[in-house]
């Protein structure tokens, strides 16, 4: 039905946004690996009525003399549905993809579905919290792997401190009969000039039942330059 019969009707036609980050920068890393490279740090998001959807992406890599220090790829996609325009209550879906071979996995996958609610919508702060059930599947260095249910908690938090300053939050919990994952994600962001700015973050990765030889906590400290787009 043409957009404008819809209007008549007093039915509203879809709201379509996108936006993307792309960042290339410093990182500096504590945990059972400690190196310093360069990194990228890259973002999609998409809307569509009372869909969302986001991407993520970070990759790190290292080498000299032929060993390998570093080389990290952790990959979020997330789709959200929202049960009306008032955009409160929402289904979630997610997926991650994180290859860290210093965490004592080869790689590991996450899928799970859940729910959540936006409590802070206007202003200059938004939360969302959410939680969910799912499965992960890790992938051992052995060559073995195994597949266990999960629970999912989550957190999001941005403050906008100025037009174009905003400090974020993110807290993400991944239980499991295996173990737990604890991920924490702190985040500023200030402007440079036009659509490039300037972001520091830390991220904190915290098993609770690390493999032998790994050390359960892991830091990941980055100075990204930002370029936003469109």
């Amino acid at each position: 039905m043409p957009v404008a019969v819809q209007a008549a009707k007093g039915l509203a036609a879809p709201r379509h946004s996108f936006s993307a980050q792309t960042g290339l920068g410093y990182e500096a890393t504590t945990g059972t690996s400690s190196t310093r490279t360069l990194d990228t740090h890259d973002r999609v998001r998409y809307g569509a009525g009372l869909w969302r959807y986001a991407g993520r992406l970070s990759y790190d890599y290292t080498a000299s003399s032929g060993l390998v220090s570093a080389n990290r790829l952790d990959i979020n996609v997330d789709a959200e549905h929202y049960f009306s325009g008032e955009k409160e209550n929402f289904l979630l879906g997610t997926v991650r993809y994180d290859r860290n071979p210093f965490d004592g996995y080869r790689h590991y996958q996450v899928e799970s579905v859940g729910i959540g609610h936006r409590f802070l919508r206007h202003g200059d702060m938004r939360l969302k919290v959410d939680a969910g059930l799912g499965f992960r599947q890790n992938y051992f260095r052995t060559g073995g792997h195994d597949d266990v249910p999960v629970l999912r908690l989550g957190g999001d938090y941005r403050y906008r401190l100025s037009a174009k300053t905003i400090l974020g939050q993110r807290v993400a919990v991944l239980g499991a009969r295996t173990g737990t994952l604890i991920s924490s994600s702190t985040d500023l962001t200030t402007p440079i000039t036009g659509k490039l700015a300037l972001k520091v973050s830390e991220v904190v990765d915290h098993y609770t039942s690390a493999p032998i030889g790994f050390k359960p906590t892991s830091t990941f400290t980055t100075l990204n330059v930002i370029y936003t787009f469109p």
